[in-house]
């Protein structure tokens, strides 16, 4: 059920099967005195994709992105290839790169919607959490739903 460390290279990432997109659009408060978007707001961008890309799967419930377990993230890596601009409209790729033991890395590309041209790229890892902050197995209901989409083992 992995497809490789997300860790190795971030080209990798690029190059990833994606099933998933979404899109949004840049808002004035997420630009910076240059007019491009800062830094940061891709953090934003990503939840952004992932969560809508769990809703796609079922698998968010009210509040909560992931309705079975709790979970943090341990690890979040961005490259930025280009820049975006107030009112540009962002494609959102997400896939599930990985399912570990106790933990699981969404891979993103956000790419210029009408352009196609590539803005950033990364990753987020979560771990799955019980009420301690203990990490704890990924539930099997999670993973069967995710190879299931990704077409893993198929």
């Amino acid at each position: 059920m992995t497809s490789g460390n997300p860790h190795s290279q971030n080209r990798s990432v690029v190059d990833l099967k994606y099933h998933f997109n979404t899109t949004v659009k840049v808002r004035l408060p997420e630009t910076d005195a240059m007019g491009i978007v800062f830094h940061g707001n891709y953090f934003t961008y990503l939840e952004v994709g992932r969560v809508e890309y769990l809703l796609n799967l079922g698998l968010a419930e009210g509040l909560r992105p992931i309705r079975d377990f709790e979970n943090v993230v341990v690890n979040a890596h961005l490259d930025f290839k280009s820049p975006a601009r107030l009112h540009d409209v962002l494609s959102i790729d997400v896939c599930t790169q990985e399912i570990r033991h106790s933990s699981f890395t969404f891979a993103v590309r956000i790419r210029h919607k009408s352009e196609n041209r590539l803005i950033a790229s990364g990753w987020t890892t979560h771990c799955a959490i019980d009420e301690n902050f203990n990490p704890i197995e990924v539930p099997e209901s999670f993973r069967s739903t995710i190879s299931k989409y990704e077409g893993w083992g198929s």
